[in-house]
């Protein structure tokens, strides 16, 4: 799959006179002017009369290629080759369509063969192997750069040469040399629009966003007519959307991004693979009301794309359809090539699943799978984990806390998230109330494995946040669990210890604040102590259990139960 923003443009080389150059010219402004519907029409037209030309199929190929039909596009080149065998260009296409499969070496293969013994004139080769470069999915801007620098030794005049360095050198985020180009570009053609677009995209690279957008405005008003000014427009706003502190602004400036892409719509042409291309927008633009009337349309219209099924199971799921978002991605799932799964497709689909699996009594296999749909989310695209959070939170509050573990695990198990650690410790506080929820008699094997885990997360927690004071109490619950009731070793008394001495370092307001937990941790240990036959111990512990709760019943009692104790069997060691 290739980059959406490919941008083939309109040659020098071409500008000459005839019936032919102008009505291939005509076809590639359209491309220019990204009205591919429009292009790929004329193409088909000169491809039917002038079955001979090599050039109209190569230019049709680039159509089908910027609408992610590669079989199609190859095709395309396969038919141009047979037609005209001495023109390249079609060869170069063929390695075009193998460097977007990801088969670098069959690209390089045919890049080699379509570059060998050209003539002294001779550059569209190289500009467009240098461009393929630049809008693949894996972009090599660098090797982009080499091909173009050759195809300008070869040319100096023709204005897409610098414009395509300039991309590339604003890939390889070297902004001067980007604005340099693209200014040679527009010195070279005052009317290439292009050029003068992506020095505002330079500087909304810089986040200057109203700049951009007020040079955008600009070049909209002298240029009404040319569509990709709006959709720069609608990715700045969408852009600066992002970086909103408020939800008002967020919303107003993706309001804006979207009119704006209507409008580049407007421009260009309602084919399916454009407004495929629009549904695409609105997915990043979180517009999942008019994503939702488009998917519908769309399902209407062609129901072959598996994208459509994309876009049906995203904006069911964020209208609370869970079941209809399911239904949707299970055959998108099964319709589209592995390679076009994208992780936001994992993450809906792991969604749907746990909603549809934790509405009542928990469907376990269900919500299995779902866990198993956000794991591969989070292993294609780490920064997913960040928002897992509240889903495992919404689990814990239902007291659902297995599975809110499950959630949080993943969030876990990634140390890139910026919730590791907090997710880290809710990993531990959900499986420590797994097992002390389980009435002890139905405690197992597995509930054994729970708190081990437990442990293991409380001390990541620990490690990388040494002051998270209730890392250590809860710990020390778990060790607690953990310790043998019969046979004490005190596991958890360094732990409850440490807690109570933070505790205490933050002042009377905080002792006050945590009464229960410190009534709860000095019981725990003096209950292990008095089984270890540590009385002493045991009565102290005792004694500030009653400091901070006076009439508690239970250290009443039991300080009582040791008092009668040791006048009974006096402790010659002075232990009890």
């Amino acid at each position: 799959m290739m980059k959406k923003a490919m941008i083939w443009g309109i040659s020098l080389a071409f500008m000459i006179t005839g019936v032919r150059a102008q009505s291939l010219d005509d076809a590639k402004k359209a491309m220019d002017a990204e009205q591919f519907a429009k292009a790929k029409g004329m193409l088909e037209t000169l491809v039917k009369n002038q079955s001979k030309e090599g050039d109209n199929y190569f230019y049709l190929g680039l159509v089908y290629l910027h609408n992610e039909h590669l079989d199609s596009a190859l095709a395309i080149f396969d038919q141009g080759l047979v037609a005209d065998s001495k023109n390249k260009l079609n060869i170069v296409g063929q390695g075009i369509v193998e460097l977007y499969k990801g088969n670098e070496s069959a690209a390089s293969a045919k890049f080699s063969e379509a570059t060998e013994r050209l003539k002294r004139r001779d550059y569209l080769e190289l500009y467009h192997i240098g461009r393929a470069n630049i809008d693949a999915e894996t972009p090599n801007y660098q090797k982009a750069v080499e091909y173009l620098n050759q195809a300008k030794e070869k040319n100096q005049k023709d204005p897409l040469i610098p414009l395509a360095l300039g991309d590339a050198y604003f890939g390889l985020k070297n902004a001067s040399m980007a604005y340099k180009n693209y200014r040679d570009a527009s010195t070279l053609d005052n009317t290439l629009t292009r050029a003068r677009v992506q020095m505002q995209v330079i500087t909304r690279g810089s986040h200057a966003w109203q700049e951009a957008i007020d040079g955008l405005k600009k070049i909209a008003s002298e240029v009404p007519d040319y569509a990709p000014t709006y959709r720069e427009l609608a990715e700045t706003y969408h852009g600066w959307a992002r970086t909103a502190t408020d939800i008002e602004d967020y919303n107003a400036r993706n309001k804006e991004a979207v009119e704006y892409y209507k409008q580049y719509m407007d421009k260009t042409d309602y084919s399916v693979d454009s407004r495929i291309r629009y549904a695409d927008f609105l997915v990043y633009a979180k517009d999942y009301d008019e994503l939702q009337v488009q998917a519908a349309e769309l399902a209407q219209l062609e129901d072959v794309n598996p994208k459509i099924l994309r876009y049906l199971g995203y904006s069911a799921y964020e209208k609370e359809q869970y079941q209809e978002s399911k239904e949707a991605l299970d055959r998108m799932f099964t319709r589209m090539e592995p390679e076009r799964i994208i992780q936001l497709d994992y993450l809906h689909l792991g969604m749907a699943d746990l909603k549809l699996a934790s509405n009542g009594d928990t469907n376990e296999a269900l919500f299995n799978e779902g866990i198993a749909q956000l794991k591969k989310a989070v292993a294609a695209d780490s920064s997913i984990a960040d928002d897992l959070h509240d889903v495992g939170l919404e689990l814990f509050t239902g007291k659902k806390f297995i599975n809110a573990s499950k959630v949080f695990e993943i969030a876990a198990s990634t140390p890139t998230s910026r919730n590791f650690i907090y997710d880290n410790f809710f990993l531990g506080y959900s499986l420590y109330y797994a097992v002390a929820t389980t009435p002890v008699a139905e405690r197992g094997e597995e509930e054994l494995a729970l708190l081990h885990q437990a442990d293991t997360a409380f001390g990541v927690v620990i490690d990388k946040a040494p002051t998270t004071q209730d890392a250590y109490l809860f710990r020390g619950n778990v060790s607690n669990l953990l310790d043998d009731p019969e046979n004490p070793k005190g596991s958890a008394e360094p732990y409850f210890l440490k807690y109570i001495e933070m505790v205490k370092e933050k002042g009377d307001a905080e002792v006050q604040k945590n009464k229960v937990r410190l009534v709860d941790a000095y019981s725990t240990i003096a209950v292990v102590s008095v089984k270890r036959g540590e009385y002493q111990k045991g009565r102290e512990l005792i004694s500030e259990v009653l400091k901070l709760d006076p009439e508690n019943t239970w250290a009443k009692s039991t300080l009582r139960y040791l008092e009668q104790e040791t006048a009974a069997s006096p402790d010659t060691t002075g232990q009890q």
